[in-house]
């Protein structure tokens, strides 16, 4: 008897706190209502969206809202909605101010500049995973206006890091690691998604067996492989073959010509349009994404990327829209994404659908994250909002009048 009469103790117990906690959460609604909805392929539906929290509950497309009782309504009539933007390759954390009130302003007011130009998502292509992940919390938690982080391991030889490190005297981390012949690839490939990484970034001075290692054992823990063009010794050939997810810089895909072995030290070499298509076909076969950063490579006069990014976009390779590039150096004050777009449409034969696309939906496959890049049922609420439409002038991406990321609205006044 006391063993049932405790058990119904327990029982009441339960319902009481689990009533207690369901009461209490109550889970917010908005509706952005009647405006124009772009969907997978970019193109036009006037209707509404519901969101449930921090996902799409619904898509309307009449204004019987009746199932909503208590929403809030945003009325959106004649603005555009696209899916949030991604920035596929940013360096956030990479040399961390000393003086930490230093370091928290840049890094916060670097991810709001990101988050009011309708910038929800960004990969980090490596920096402090300490920061990065104490940022990367405090986004997903709200509690700073700021763009959802992923970030990378930098796996790299030793002769790269004796390099830069001479002067340092910095050590391994779980977040930037020495590989070699030796290394236990499925303890370091552990130790870096322990840091919390999405993805293991294959940099320099690694070779092809060390490449395919990597990429297999990532691949074995749920871990991306991210890699540069050119790894050197490895070609972008040994970087495409091993089936790394993405490569970053086309204007590093020329090293592939080169005759005899690659040397980073100098400038890459012309272009052999035979290699290439051959180089960009096995890219495509393989599902390898480039993540181009053109805008980065013409500052340093690297112009041969554009040619190249143009022509793996006519052979059909997936190209996202990674800057590369500091946020906060722009004295005009257009975001480094706004110019990386604009260089695919003016430079590298990208329609306007076809770069929205790259910033949106491909910038989320590069990630390896499925639950955002297009507007639909279930997707997360990520959204770009403009007064004016962007597929009709791709400078109108510039014309902002909201972000909504995680369902929370983001507004300047």
């Amino acid at each position: 008897m006391k063993k049932k009469l405790a058990l119904i103790f327990l029982f009441s117990l339960f319902n009481l706190i689990t009533g207690y906690s369901q009461k209490k959460v109550d889970i917010k609604v908005t509706i952005l209502k009647n405006g124009f909805i772009f969907d997978d392929t970019f193109d036009l539906k006037t209707g509404s969206i519901i969101i449930k929290g921090n996902q799409i509950a619904d898509i309307l497309y009449t204004d019987n809202f009746s199932a909503y009782p208590g929403a809030a309504v945003i009325d959106i009539t004649g603005k555009y909605v696209l899916p949030g933007l991604i920035d596929t390759h940013v360096h956030l954390a990479t040399v961390p101010n000393l003086n930490r009130e230093e370091n928290n302003k840049y890094m916060e007011d670097q991810l709001s500049k990101m988050i009011y130009a309708g910038i929800t998502t960004v990969r980090d292509m490596v920096g402090n995973a300490i920061i990065l992940a104490d940022y990367k919390r405090a986004s997903k938690l709200n509690q700073l206006p700021a763009p959802s982080i992923f970030y990378a391991a930098q796996f790299a030889g030793p002769e790269y890091f004796n390099e830069v490190r001479k002067y340092t005297k910095e050590k391994d981390t779980p977040w930037e690691r020495t590989i070699t012949d030796t290394t236990n690839i499925k303890m370091v490939v552990a130790e870096a998604k322990g840091a919390g990484v999405t993805g293991i970034k294959i940099y320099s001075d690694l070779s092809v067996k060390l490449i395919k290692k990597i990429v297999k054992e990532a691949k074995k823990q749920g871990l991306q492989s991210w890699s540069h063009a050119a790894v050197f010794p490895a070609t972008p050939t040994d970087a495409a073959d091993a089936k790394v997810n993405s490569m970053s810089h086309a204007f590093d895909i020329p090293y592939d010509f080169s005759v005899g072995k690659m040397d980073h030290h100098k400038r890459p070499p012309a272009i052999d349009n035979i290699k290439m298509d051959k180089l960009l076909l096995l890219m495509k076969a393989n599902n390898v994404i480039l993540d181009a950063t053109n805008y980065m490579g013409n500052n340093n006069k690297l112009f041969d990327g554009m040619k190249i990014t143009k022509r793996a976009h006519e052979l059909g390779v997936k190209v996202s829209t990674g800057t590369d590039w500091p946020y906060l150096f722009e004295k005009d004050n257009v975001v480094p994404l706004f110019k990386e777009i604009k260089i695919l449409t003016d430079n590298c034969g990208f329609t306007n659908k076809d770069v929205l696309i790259s910033a949106t939906r491909i910038g989320a496959e590069s990630i390896g994250i499925q639950d955002r890049g297009i507007i639909a049922i279930g997707k997360r609420a990520d959204l770009y909002i403009t007064n004016s439409d962007p597929v009709q002038n791709i400078e109108n991406l510039k014309d902002g009048f909201m972000t909504v990321k995680s369902g929370i609205i983001y507004k300047k006044e």
